[in-house]
């Protein structure tokens, strides 16, 4: 296999829809209460994905790495409906207030999360850091679908300003995740490790992330 093809079997192997958080929102068997507390410690990843973006934009001498960057820098940040605000709608769409969202105190699973994407934002070669990132947001369109899903089939949920940023994430990552692609492939060459570790560094924390927002039991969900 090319690396390309390591680095999605890595991620298809640890897809975020088969982890018990998604299966069990997409059931409708997740409390409320984990959803709330969900909205909470993810504001802490979209917050700080912004400039993790912008660091590895920085480090890059390929202009069009940087241009590729530069342009999902630009979705996640520009005008009023920017990809944080959308997420403080959901929130607020779900009962938690914007400064509950923003004032959360971190558990441990999301600071590893946050400082797992800052050191590969900063240590890593770029197409490794690159990686980090398409190992998200490779999965996200169908995550956003599924999500959307349970919430308008098992939560009732249907207004587009709660759904908004699914909604977005669910068009605007292919696009992302495509530009990702080509930057790893075209760029890793020697490195090739590099971005494998990189890439199930980030698989890890994420699975950690969502292990800890888990309510006990949905494991059977």
């Amino acid at each position: 296999m090319d690396l390309m093809d390591r680095i999605d079997a890595l991620i298809d192997r640890r897809h975020l829809l088969g982890h018990p958080f998604y299966r069990a929102w997409v059931a409708g068997t997740l409390p409320t209460d984990a959803l709330r507390e969900y909205a909470r410690q993810y504001y802490a990843f979209e917050s700080s994905f912004p400039r993790f973006l912008s660091a590895i934009h920085s480090r890059s001498d390929q202009p069009d790495v940087r241009d590729a960057l530069l342009e999902n820098l630009w979705d996640e940040e520009h005008g009023a409906a920017n990809h944080q605000e959308m997420w403080l709608r959901f929130a607020e769409g779900m009962g938690v207030p914007r400064d509950d969202v923003r004032g959360a105190q971190w558990n441990q699973a999301t600071q590893t999360l946050v400082r797992t994407y800052w050191d590969a934002a900063r240590e890593a070669d770029v197409p490794s850091a690159v990686a980090a990132v398409y190992a998200y947001e490779r999965q996200v369109p169908a995550v956003a679908q599924a999500k959307i899903a349970g919430l308008r089939e098992r939560y009732g949920v249907a207004d587009r300003r709660t759904l908004g940023f699914f909604e977005t994430h669910a068009e605007l990552d292919v696009e992302h995740s495509e530009a990702e692609r080509r930057i790893i492939a075209d760029g890793a060459n020697g490195q090739a490790e590099d971005a494998l570790r990189w890439t199930d560094r980030a698989l890890d924390a994420w699975w950690g992330f969502l292990d800890a927002v888990t309510p006990e039991g949905s494991a059977q969900a």
